[in-house]
């Protein structure tokens, strides 16, 4: 009779934790639904929010000399123009200055920020925006983009040249006004949306902050 007792509450006993773990089962998958679902409608707010602002921009149209004057801040930074500017100084101090390391810092800021770009790019693979054929527009920047949209290489470049002007050149923070200018060139010619530039000036701003320190106690 005690086996036949023993064994009926083990029987329960294994039902009541089988329940149990069912339950805890249960409440784990809801939790991580609602985790899931949370940050589903966040990015949806994100994205409905950077494609408001991004279409405000897209749809401006500007005057002949304030257009000319974006356009200089739309290609200021592209890669091409980037690295003539410092191979430029490059030469200038090695002629003139007779000075070969002083732009190896700076190219080494303009290397990592440009490969990062291309892996983050490869990374979200983000679509570009369509041009808006209904919106004027004197010069067109975005048949020259092949690649994808996020980040922006140009916001990023911005915000790298703004901390080395400031930490290499001595400039002063002036050199980051030029950073907003980028970012909305680039969006007002349908390269981007409002948060490529956001994330790329951030990301540009914080891998070159995180260089400088490190480079400046090489005698270089």
């Amino acid at each position: 009779m005690s086996d036949i007792l023993s064994a009926s509450t083990d029987a329960e006993s294994i039902m009541v934790l089988d329940e149990i773990e069912q339950f805890a089962i249960s409440e784990k998958t809801e939790e991580k639904t609602k985790r899931v679902s949370f940050i589903k409608n966040t990015l949806t707010k994100i994205d409905t929010l950077d494609k408001k602002i991004s279409n405000y921009i897209h749809t401006l149209e500007l005057n002949i000399i304030l257009e000319n004057i974006i356009y200089i801040f739309g290609r200021l930074f592209n890669p091409d123009i980037m690295i003539i500017f410092y191979l430029s100084v490059l030469f200038y101090q090695m002629i003139i200055n007779k000075n070969y390391f002083y732009i190896i810092k700076p190219l080494i800021h303009l290397t990592v920020a440009l490969i990062l770009t291309m892996i983050l790019k490869y990374s979200f693979k983000r679509p570009r925006p369509e041009i808006n054929s209904k919106v004027k527009r004197l010069h067109n920047l975005r048949i020259k983009e092949k690649n994808f949209s996020m980040p922006s290489g140009d916001s990023m470049q911005a915000a790298n040249f703004a901390i080395v002007a400031l930490f290499y050149f001595h400039i002063s923070f002036l050199g980051f006004l030029i950073i907003p200018f980028v970012m909305f060139a680039r969006i007002f010619y349908f390269c981007h949306y409002f948060f490529d530039t956001l994330v790329g000036a951030l990301i540009g701003g914080g891998i070159s902050l995180g260089l400088v320190f490190p480079l400046k106690k090489l005698n270089m």
